[in-house]
């Protein structure tokens, strides 16, 4: 048992290798794509989401010298995670800190410090368009704001913002979530710390949030979201005491605004669409609708985006 759970540590935490810009940075590291040990050891398993972290036995290091939410980070690494920058990195110092090892999902991204506090920069327009939405329908969500020239300079110089210009691209932000007290406790992971402990994942999350639970469904279908796996939600912990809080704030639209209309939820317990999901879910909830009607169309959205939108609020409210 402990190793298999010591394996899936390590390789659950790692980069993907197929994210945009992944095989960049470990190139740059001089490390091989296929051992995720190795890559993991290179910055102690530590990442943001949690304050879990690992060291030899003859390491004479502490959390402090690995805390990612207190350490600055390796800019030249965070460069070549959003911008696809080539570089080499040295990675024979003692202690790297950079959080990009264990970004997950597939978009360009990178964690930068600011002087208010810590930010997930990433390419794409859709996550302010959902965030305006979101918004408006007063549900829970991660903010994403759009990305200055001046706060880009940080990591990137005049011709890569430029680049980013022509290719008529965005870099957005959105603020963590997670910090040294909370960690994010992912949907996966909880299923796994269920099926040890005999609990239903679904009973548990409707008895103990409910409401953020089926407001999450109708999100998803109103958004047209492909992309709601077990890693983009799941639950707020306590980290002195592991107690599971809350659902976190719905984050992650990169996959948002398809025009499909058979979708399949991904967070129903029932083999059902997007759509069947939050017509069950809206009969759970209350939930106001005339903000959306209020707001104009997003302008990171074509037309018929919008009108997808649009109907599939329609067809909740007849639903309701």
């Amino acid at each position: 048992m402990r190793v298999r759970l010591y394996r899936y540590f390590v390789s659950g935490d790692m980069i993907y290798i197929g994210k945009t810009n992944a095989k960049k940075i470990l190139a740059g590291f001089k490390m091989r794509q296929s051992n995720p040990y190795t890559i993991a050891k290179l910055f102690h398993f530590s990442s943001l989401s949690d304050c879990y972290w690992m060291k030899e036995s003859n390491e004479n290091i502490c959390w402090e010298d690995v805390n990612l939410f207190k350490n600055d980070f390796e800019k030249a690494v965070s460069a070549t995670a959003l911008l696809g920058k080539n570089a080499v990195f040295d990675n024979k110092k003692p202690k790297i800190h950079t959080p990009e090892l264990t970004a997950q999902g597939m978009a360009a991204k990178a964690w930068i410090r600011e002087s208010e506090g810590l930010y997930l920069y990433k390419v794409g327009k859709k996550e302010l368009a959902a965030s305006a939405i979101l918004e408006a329908l007063n549900i829970p969500h991660v903010s994403y704001v759009k990305v200055s020239a001046e706060q880009l300079s940080i990591i990137a110089d005049k011709s890569y913002i430029d680049k980013i210009k022509e290719n008529k691209e965005w870099i957005v932000k959105c603020k963590i979530i997670s910090s040294e007290e909370i960690s994010i406790f992912p949907w996966e992971d909880f299923q796994i710390y269920c099926s040890y402990h005999q609990i239903n994942e679904f009973e548990y999350i409707k008895e103990h949030d409910g409401q953020a639970y089926y407001l999450m469904q109708i999100a998803d279908y109103i958004l047209g979201n492909e992309d709601r796996h077990g890693a983009n939600f799941g639950f707020f912990m306590d980290n002195d005491t592991g107690k599971i809080l809350n659902l976190y704030p719905l984050m992650d639209h990169d996959h948002a605004f398809s025009d499909d209309s058979d979708i399949p939820s991904q967070t129903s317990e029932f083999n059902e669409s997007l759509r069947d999901a939050a017509r069950h879910a809206i009969k759970h909830v209350i939930i106001d609708f005339s903000g959306l009607f209020r707001m104009s169309k997003p302008k990171e959205l074509t037309k018929k985006q919008w009108l997808n939108v649009l109907d599939r609020v329609g067809d909740l409210i007849d639903e309701r």
